[in-house]
């Protein structure tokens, strides 16, 4: 399968194409390069995985089409070769989950294509699993709070949640050796000073959207697509909702 994932969850706006995954016999029509010369890149069939990461802060909304089409040419396809697209639900920034959504599902439902919408913290998870026992991806939900997980492994054990940091600290301190892991983690530093088993992730400005392929890829294998009206998860309501709620 070719297989588009787009992550807006957070600043840092990433777009990955993986290419033949699951089924050796799809693979790209062209040439993997698109800018070869005649002697140039030969054609690359079988799998492989473009991906675009843009950290400028958020400007999804006029970065993200234009990072769609580089990936497609990159990886020597057309959209019409797609067979599944990929989102990050979040938790993350509204705006951005929004806009990764809306972006997903005009895709799918133009060319007719099966929509996965799998959660950020899942995809952090994912990236890290095997570099600690507990991996915990945490990411700034402002006001002082954070929107995090608790994960053996790749699997969920606790969470998600939108908490405050103490809170954050209570919940993983009864695990000998925790990597706090995302893009938010250095507004953590010096919480391990006294605790040897805790551990930031070295490179932290980075979007786990390989591992939205992957997991995408597994989700639809075994629960199929997403809803039509999936929607991004959002932890909580907007300070515009909030705001309506008290009248």
């Amino acid at each position: 399968m070719n297989i588009l994932a787009i992550d807006c969850s957070t600043d840092i706006m990433a777009v990955a194409l993986g290419r033949g995954y699951g089924d050796a016999e799809r693979g790209p029509r062209v040439a993997k390069h698109p800018y070869r010369e005649e002697r140039g890149h030969a054609t690359a069939p079988g799998r492989g995985l473009v991906t675009l990461s843009v950290d400028a802060g958020f400007r999804h909304a006029e970065r993200l089409m234009g990072s769609i089409e580089y990936c497609l040419a990159e990886a020597g396809l057309g959209k019409d070769e797609l067979d599944l697209i990929v989102c990050a639900e979040g938790p993350g920034s509204f705006t951005g989950l929004r806009i990764a959504m809306a972006t997903a599902k005009g895709l799918a439902l133009g060319l007719s294509r099966p929509f996965v919408a799998v959660s950020t913290l899942d995809a952090y998870a994912a990236e890290w699993a095997g570099c600690a026992p507990v991996v915990v991806p945490i990411l700034d939900a402002k006001r002082s709070r954070f929107f995090y997980a608790i994960y053996e492994g790749s699997a969920l054990r606790a969470g998600p949640f939108d908490d405050t940091l103490d809170s954050v600290i209570s919940r993983v301190n009864g695990y000998p050796e925790v990597l706090f892991v995302g893009p938010d983690t250095d507004m953590l530093e010096g919480i391990g000073a006294d605790r040897s088993g805790f551990r930031l992730a070295s490179a932290r400005r980075r979007s786990p959207v390989a591992s939205l392929v992957e997991l995408g890829l597994e989700r639809f294998i075994h629960k199929g697509p997403s809803p039509s009206d999936a929607a991004p998860n959002y932890l909580r309501a907007s300070d515009a909702e909030e705001s309506a709620a008290k009248g």
